[in-house]
C-alpha cells in the first residue's frame, strides 16, 4: 500500500476528509478515511462510482451520502 494520504476540503468552512490505503478487491472498491466532522480514526469502507464516473461516493450504513469527491484524488493514491 501507498503512504500517501490525500487532504480533501469537505466544505466551505474548514473542515477536511482524509483519504488512504486505496485497493480493488473483486470488482469492489475500498480506501480508509477519516474526516475532521468527528473523532473517529482512520475507517475502511466500500466507495462507489458517481456522477458519470467523475466522482467517489462515501455512504453511510443507511445509503445516505457521506462525501463525494473527484475521482482524481484516487490516482494521487495509487501513484508512486
Amino acid at each position: 500500500m501507498c503512504k500517501v494520504i490525500c487532504c480533501i476540503p469537505a466544505d466551505n468552512v474548514g473542515n477536511k476528509l482524509w483519504i488512504k490505503d486505496f485497493r480493488e478487491d473483486s470488482g469492489k472498491m475500498f480506501l480508509k478515511y477519516r474526516s475532521t466532522f468527528n473523532k473517529m480514526p482512520f475507517t475502511e469502507i466500500e466507495t462507489f462510482i458517481a456522477d458519470g464516473g467523475k466522482n467517489l461516493i462515501i455512504t453511510g450504513d443507511d445509503g445516505t451520502v457521506l462525501f463525494r469527491f473527484p475521482i482524481n484524488w484516487i490516482t494521487k493514491l495509487v501513484s508512486d
